[in-house]
C-alpha cells in the first residue's frame, strides 16, 4: 500500500532475481555470450537504472576443489532448469533495459552463500 510518510513498492529487478544476460566479448577468461545472471545489487537500488550482476555458468572449471568466489546453486534452489555455478569474480554493471527475461530466483540459502563469495571477492 502507498500512502504518506510510506515508501512506494521496489520496482524493477531485485537481488537473487536470475536474468538471461547477453555478456560482450571482452577478451580474456571473461564470461560471453548469452547466459543467466544473478542480480547482485541491494534492493535499496531497484529503481536504478543499471543493474549489478553476477554470471551463472553450467560448466565450471575442473579444479578437484571449487574457489570460493564460484557458488554452487541446484536447480531447484532457483527455479532453473539444470544446475548452475555463480560466477561471484565477475560482477558486471549493465543498463536494467538490457536485462532478458526472468528465468529464476535464487532462495535465500543460496543468496547467503552468493554474498559470503562476493565478501571474499571484494575483501568485505
Amino acid at each position: 500500500m502507498v500512502g504518506i510518510g510510506r515508501t512506494p513498492p521496489a520496482t524493477g529487478p531485485m537481488r537473487g532475481d536470475v536474468h538471461y544476460i547477453d555478456f560482450p566479448d571482452l577478451g580474456g577468461h571473461v564470461i560471453k555470450g548469452p547466459h543467466p545472471a544473478v542480480v547482485v545489487r541491494t534492493d535499496r537500488l531497484a529503481k536504478s537504472t543499471t543493474v549489478i550482476v553476477a554470471p551463472m555458468t553450467s560448466s565450471p572449471r575442473s579444479a578437484p576443489e571449487k574457489p570460493r568466489y564460484l557458488v554452487p546453486v541446484a536447480a531447484r534452489e532457483a527455479g532453473l532448469p539444470r544446475d548452475g555455478f555463480v560466477k561471484c569474480d565477475q560482477l558486471a554493471t549493465f543498463p536494467t533495459v538490457l536485462l532478458g527475461p526472468k528465468l529464476g530466483r535464487l532462495n535465500p540459502e543460496a543468496v547467503s552463500r552468493v554474498d559470503d563469495a562476493l565478501r571474499f571477492v571484494l575483501g568485505l
